[in-house]
């Protein structure tokens, strides 16, 4: 899909996925506030941050938190969602290219990498590898049904990020629904 696809869909519906409704996006959620560690986050990246629902509840435990999307009717929602956390910055954008060049200690990558092209995908990790401080972690969740509208499944994603030299694996959870990892920089 497209950054106009995505937008397409929060046009039509500001919740298209029903990230503030769904059962299945609170286990997931839950999942991954859990896999991302206690915190505190000095500094925080969450690609693909749609419309705030899971960064409202990773807000509490970052000194910053960046979010980024590129659809511009969820980058709206999300700056009203998270207006009360002001250590938050929602930003409109695509991946890798404007992700914010600066150091994390938490990356967040939820139902989003799986969406990129090969060599969008590729330049991701490598934008991450420099960004990502060593014992930083990376956290991936993704939905496991394939789609026509991604490239990737979420097990070719997850798989490629366990070969990746510069991560090493800390905690993994093969669900029904989602495959998560969580993974550190070497």
């Amino acid at each position: 899909m497209s950054a106009a696809d995505f937008e397409a869909r929060y046009v039509a519906d500001p919740d298209p996925w029903g990230y503030s409704i769904s059962p299945y996006e609170r286990e997931k959620y839950a999942a991954t506030l859990a896999a991302c560690g206690p915190g505190r986050f000095r500094s925080a990246l969450e690609l693909g941050g749609s419309i705030g629902v899971f960064s409202e509840t990773l807000a509490p435990r970052c000194d910053s938190l960046i979010t980024i999307d590129a659809a511009p009717t969820a980058v709206g929602v999300a700056r009203t969602r998270l207006a009360g956390h002001p250590q938050v910055n929602v930003i409109l954008g695509t991946i890798p290219a404007d992700i914010p060049r600066r150091p994390y200690d938490l990356v967040v990558a939820s139902e989003i990498l799986y969406y990129l092209l090969p060599s969008e995908l590729d330049a991701t990790l490598v934008v991450l590898r420099r960004l990502l401080i060593p014992g930083g972690r990376l956290v991936a969740v993704h939905w496991r049904p394939d789609g026509p509208e991604r490239p990737f499944s979420a097990e070719q994603v997850h798989a490629r990020l366990r070969r990746e030299s510069w991560l090493t694996g800390t905690e993994s959870e093969d669900a029904e629904e989602y495959l998560l990892d969580a993974l550190e920089r070497r």
